[in-house]
């Protein structure tokens, strides 16, 4: 008789789900801070052209393309002492450190020389990170199988990622400078603060990953006789799963905006604020508000379901950042408030992205009769990276296109681009995000249904 796989629904207690959380916590510090400020690094330190430097980050997904499933498939087929996806938690990270240190060198080269090697190094950090989120996203479907107990799991890395990128946000450009002073100021490299920086973050990753690792368990356990995932399994796999595939589509979009708001940040503070240091400040006052969307998402999805949450809070978002965009950059008052306004819609949707794409898991087990995590959430991995290369090579043809001379006063045509980036797109990619969703066909009763017959078989 053929073993089956352990659909565990039981409530997860409180201090698991925070040490579950709590490996987002480090992770997010080192990919916040090379998603945010890599674009920067390259353009203002390290001294590549922005459309280049924007290419470069777009180019490297095609590599990710073929990365990422196999990522997932060497997952599926892992088996271990310690379980499935745990063993990834506790050797990968280690290699954070170092290879963050590499992205964020300035080597003395020439202008192609420059371009190779920060096409390694960006390449190398994507492999570690993918090597380390795959399996840390797909074991959320394996804490447990009940829907709104996922829900409830999956808020904790979400609500304590959002507090890593604010206390990242409100600290990594002192602490640059703070290392910069240290190695010697304007005497040294320019790239040792930023070196420093990562060589702390990667640090503080590889810990709060061990936290994960030892305190908590997987209770959807698959049997070693399961077949195992293959590369042939990619397309039947995502072929036959209509809610991933519209998951996906969506989570492009809506990766693409938060991305755009966050990442050019630094130049909006820099150039069209006037100083770099209200980079912090603005973040700051932005944050409480996405902390509040994001622990109210739970209870709004546990009344009205995830499809109708996700809308309602893509569409806040898209209103707030419209908002901005019309009020302009003059006034700071009015541009925070629909700036805050947007955030409470910001990252909410990321919470319930995650545990939907949780949910198609047991659909596609139903549909393919293999439970195949790692494989599914690579395409988070996937779409995440996407988004933010996608939103990076646009804001590199955005400032060469609009004039943007680093390191220089800007013209009007200048600002006006890197206003736009930070509010027009996020607002037209999260009017595009919800269109998906509304031919989303897995609710909660769908699901609920589907875990039923997995049992009775």
């Amino acid at each position: 008789m053929r073993e089956m796989v352990t659909h565990s629904t039981e409530t997860v207690r409180t201090k698991e789900k925070l040490a579950y959380g709590f490996g987002c916590f480090g992770q997010n510090f080192s990919y916040y801070f090379l998603s945010n400020y890599i674009l920067f690094f390259f353009t203002d330190v390290f001294g590549i052209l922005p459309a280049a430097a924007g290419t470069l980050l777009l180019v490297t997904k095609i590599w990710d393309g073929i990365n990422d499933p196999l990522m997932g498939i060497l997952v599926d087929r892992t088996r271990s002492r310690w379980g499935k996806f745990r063993p990834w938690l506790i050797f990968t990270p280690i290699l954070f450190a170092p290879i963050s240190i590499m992205c964020f060198s300035a080597p003395d080269l020439t202008p192609m020389g420059k371009l190779i090697w920060a096409y390694a190094t960006y390449i190398l950090f994507d492999m570690t990170y993918t090597a380390s989120d795959v399996p840390y996203w797909a074991m959320s479907s394996a804490i447990t199988a009940n829907t709104t107990e996922r829900n409830s799991v999956v808020v904790y890395p979400r609500f304590i990622a959002t507090v890593a990128v604010a206390i990242a946000t409100l600290t990594t450009l002192p602490l640059v400078h703070l290392f910069q002073d240290l190695a010697g100021g304007d005497a040294a490299r320019g790239d040792r603060g930023f070196q420093l920086t990562a060589a702390l973050y990667g640090i503080l990753t590889v810990a709060c990953f061990a936290v994960t690792f030892f305190l908590v368990r997987e209770r959807v356990v698959i049997p070693h006789t399961q077949k195992r995932s293959t590369a042939r399994n990619i397309l039947v796999t995502l072929g036959k799963n209509k809610p991933l595939m519209l998951l996906i589509i969506s989570g492009l979009f809506v990766n693409a905006a938060s991305g755009a708001k966050l990442s050019t940040l630094i130049y909006y503070a820099k150039y069209n604020l006037g100083n770099e240091m209200l980079n912090p400040v603005v973040a700051a006052v932005n944050i409480p508000f996405i902390l509040i969307g994001i622990a109210v998402t739970p209870k709004i999805a546990k009344r009205y379901g995830k499809k109708t949450t996700y809308i309602i809070l893509n569409a806040i978002f898209a209103l707030g950042s419209l908002g901005f965009y019309l009020s302009g950059w003059e006034n700071l008052v009015v541009m925070l408030a629909w700036s805050c306004f947007g955030s409470i819609g910001m990252a909410a949707p990321l919470v319930l992205q995650t545990s939907m794409i949780a949910d198609t898991i047991e659909y596609a087990e139903l549909k393919t009769g293999q439970r195949s995590e790692g494989l599914i959430f690579s395409s988070q991995t996937f779409m995440v990276k996407l988004a933010s290369a996608f939103t990076s090579w646009i804001t590199g043809l955005l400032l060469a296109a609009t004039g943007f001379i680093a390191n220089a006063a800007q013209s009007q045509s200048a600002l006006t681009g890197i206003h736009l980036i930070m509010s027009l797109f996020p607002f037209l990619a999260c009017t595009i995000a919800i269109i998906p969703m509304f031919f989303y066909p897995l609710t909660e009763k769908k699901h609920g249904e589907i875990l039923r017959e997995l049992e009775s078989r």
